[in-house]
């Protein structure tokens, strides 16, 4: 199944009921008030409540989300949140549609289809961020003699999948370097077979995400940019210097219904992040515990540039990848795709 395939498969068609109560505790509030509370008392949890169901795939990149679940911080900030973990990134797209969740993880290219197939899908937050200086999608090759991508033409390039942000991002740059996407043999694979693969010969390059990429250069394999960044840079004629590879959708529905449960998740994202990026040994650690990460490659494995804000000019340039590379054909209105706020 394609990327576009799972977008428009059709699943159980679960009726959409009131997603959270909320309740205005006025009791419990002044009775906190009357307590007086003294500087330094723990944090409580929020009076107001919110049930929010949420998707995603478990890596690297979404890490703040599970801290946040385990350290309570989404109760504090007046979330119930449940999470339902996955591989199939577009059908969470479906099942969004169908009211099955309410904020899903997604990428850029992934929810402009989405968008075109008539989806209702909006981006509430994004959770990472690439550069230049701190990479998260990488192009990896055999021979070390290989320093542009014009020299890709020919050669067999290992891909997590057909479609998505990462292979869209390669083939977009691919082709403003000359190389049309025919002029490949583009392999799909997992990331952890990768440095097998190119060991073996059977691929001339992969493109591989953290943390696998830091494995493959201890491999003495050769790492070159970030594709999404630079892809981004490119479509952006220099305006947009950082990736954009995983974000979190909901529907204008939700959105438009429930702004304080979309400002509540924003909010308890910032918090973990805040806390994973001050404190780096606990997000290795959770690295080792959730994804079950060996702990020789956690220690050495980059950690991702978590943050939340996403704005229009984020999306912008994955609108003229995608074109490019024919994954959509119409120019959707960045504007009323990415939430802005009640």
């Amino acid at each position: 199944m394609n990327a576009t395939d799972g977008l428009i498969a059709t699943g159980t068609q679960a009726a959409h009921r009131p997603l959270w109560r909320l309740a205005v505790l006025a009791a419990a509030a002044l009775l906190a008030c009357s307590c007086g509370g003294q500087s330094g008392d723990a944090p409580t949890a929020a009076a107001t409540v919110a049930d929010v169901r949420v998707a995603l795939a478990p890596t690297g990149n979404v890490l703040p989300v599970e801290f946040a679940e385990q350290e309570g911080i989404f109760e504090r900030h007046g979330l119930h949140v449940t999470m339902t973990e996955g591989q199939d990134i577009p059908v969470f797209l479906s099942a969004l549609d169908q009211g099955d969740y309410d904020v899903v993880m997604s990428v850029p290219t992934t929810v402009l289809v989405g968008s075109e197939h008539g989806l209702d899908v909006q981006v509430v937050s994004r959770i990472q961020q690439s550069s230049a200086e701190e990479p998260n999608a990488v192009w990896v090759t055999r021979d070390d003699s290989i320093d542009s991508l014009a020299q890709l033409s020919g050669t067999k390039i290992g891909v997590p999948a057909l479609t998505g942000v990462l292979t869209d991002s390669l083939v977009y740059l691919l082709q403003r370097n000359g190389v049309d996407r025919d002029a490949v043999d583009l392999v799909p694979m997992p990331f952890g077979s990768m440095g097998d693969q190119l060991a073996a010969e059977r691929v001339d390059a992969v493109v591989a995400s953290i943390p696998f990429w830091s494995g493959l250069a201890a491999r003495g394999f050769s790492i070159h940019d970030d594709v999404v960044a630079l892809a981004a840079h490119e479509a952006s004629g220099g305006a947009v210097d950082t990736g954009m590879t995983v974000l979190f959708a909901s529907s204008s529905r939700f959105t438009r219904e429930h702004p304080e449960a979309i400002e509540a998740w924003r909010d308890s994202l910032t918090e973990a992040i805040d806390h994973l990026k001050a404190h780096p040994d606990e997000a290795r650690a959770l690295l080792q515990s959730w994804l079950k990460m060996p702990p020789e490659v956690a220690e050495r494995a980059p950690l991702p540039n978590w943050i939340v804000e996403v704005s229009p000019p984020d999306l912008q340039p994955y609108v003229t990848i995608s074109r490019t590379v024919g994954t959509i054909n119409g120019d959707p209105d960045v504007d009323s795709i990415v939430w802005q706020g009640p």
